[in-house]
C-alpha cells in the first residue's frame, strides 16, 4: 500500500530531527587562586552529565569535610581524595537549588576552605581545574589586620575633619571653614532663562561671585503636564565671535537640590556652583545650561560675565 507524499515528509521530518546529535560542549581547562581574603567567595564549577570533571589542589584537603552523601543522587561518580576530586555527573544540575560542594583544607591558614557552586552549561564544560590555595599564616595575617587598622586610623581622622566642616553651616561656617574668605561678594540678578516646554524659572536667578567661584541659584518650576524632572549636570560653555558657542569651561557642573526630583507641578530651589580656571578672558560672555539627567530637558542662560 502506497503512503501518500503528505504523511511520508512528516514523518521524515520528525525522524530526522529525533536523530540530530546534542551539541557538543566546549572542554575547559582552567586555573583558581583561592585567596585568604575572598574565603566566602563561591567559585562557579561547571559540570556535565558523563563528563568527569577533574579538581586538583596544589595543598591537601580534608576528604571527609566533603558531603558526598547529599550530593550521591546527582553523581555517577564522586571520589574525594587528599590533593583531588573526582566528579561525573549522572543528571544536569538543578537550577532552582544548585548543589554546593566546600571542601576544607588541611592545616590552620588561611583561607580554611573553598567552596563551588556547580551549574550545567549548555556550552562548556570544566573538565580539569586546578586550585591554587594562597595561604596566609597567623603572622601574616596579624601583619594585614595591623597595617589595615593603621589605614582605618587614618580615615577615620579624615572623616572626624570632615564631619567637623560639615556641622558648620549658615555665613558662619562658611568663614570657619575657609569657603568664604575676606574678599568681597557680590550679587546679581540675572534676566529670565529659555527652558523647554514645560520648565519655567520663577522670577530673576541669583549669580554670586567670590574670587573664583561662582554660584548660581534660582527656582525652577516643572509644568502639571510635564513628566518629572530629576537633575542632571550643568554645562558653562564660552562665546566666541557673532555670539556663536565655542569652547566648554565646565562639561558636569553638580546640580543640587534638597528634593531628589520635581514631580509634575512642583516647585524647587535649584543651586549650581563652579570655579572659573585662570587666565579667562575678562571680556568674554558665557552659556550656562541646566540639564535633567536624561539629557532632554533643559533651561539656559545667555551672556553671562566671568
Amino acid at each position: 500500500m502506497l503512503v501518500p507524499r503528505v504523511v511520508v515528509w512528516p514523518m521524515l521530518l520528525v525522524l530526522l530531527g529525533a536523530a540530530a546529535p546534542e551539541q557538543q560542549r566546549v572542554t575547559r581547562e582552567r586555573k583558581l587562586v583561592v585567596r585568604a581574603e575572598e574565603a566566602t567567595t563561591l567559585h562557579l564549577l561547571r559540570v556535565a552529565p558523563g563528563t568527569v570533571t577533574t579538581v586538583v589542589f596544589n595543598e591537601d584537603i580534608l576528604p571527609q569535610s566533603v558531603d558526598t552523601k547529599a550530593l550521591t543522587p546527582l553523581f555517577g561518580q564522586l571520589k574525594v581524595y587528599p590533593g583531588v576530586m573526582v566528579l561525573r555527573p549522572a543528571v544536569a544540575m538543578p537550577e532552582s537549588s544548585r548543589p554546593l560542594i566546600t571542601a576544607r583544607f588541611a592545616g590552620e591558614d588561611a583561607p580554611r576552605q573553598v567552596s563551588f557552586l556547580l551549574v550545567t552549561d549548555p556550552r562548556e564544560v570544566d573538565t580539569v581545574v586546578e586550585v591554587s590555595r594562597h595561604a596566609l599564616s597567623a603572622e601574616d595575617l596579624g601583619e594585614e589586620l595591623a597595617l589595615l587598622r593603621g589605614r582605618c586610623a587614618a580615615a577615620e581622622a579624615g572623616l572626624a575633619t570632615l564631619r567637623a566642616q560639615c556641622a558648620q553651616t549658615g555665613l558662619a561656617g562658611a568663614v570657619l571653614t575657609g569657603a568664604l574668605g575676606p574678599e568681597p561678594v557680590s550679587v546679581e540678578w540675572f534676566p529670565n532663562a529659555v527652558g523647554t516646554p514645560g520648565l519655567d524659572v520663577v522670577r530673576s536667578a541669583l549669580l554670586y561671585r567670590h574670587i573664583q567661584t561662582r554660584v548660581m541659584a534660582f527656582t525652577l518650576r516643572n509644568s502639571s503636564g510635564s513628566a518629572r524632572w530629576v537633575p542632571g549636570v550643568g554645562r558653562l560653555i564660552q562665546l566666541g565671535p557673532a555670539e556663536k558657542e565655542g569652547q566648554v569651561i565646565h562639561r558636569e557642573i553638580p546640580v543640587r537640590m534638597l528634593e531628589d526630583r520635581l514631580a509634575p507641578g512642583a516647585s524647587g530651589q535649584v543651586v549650581l556652583e563652579w570655579h572659573l580656571p585662570e587666565g579667562l578672558d575678562p571680556q568674554a560672555r558665557y552659556v550656562l545650561e541646566v540639564w535633567n539627567q536624561e539629557g532632554d530637558r533643559s533651561v539656559r542662560w545667555k551672556g553671562l560675565s566671568p
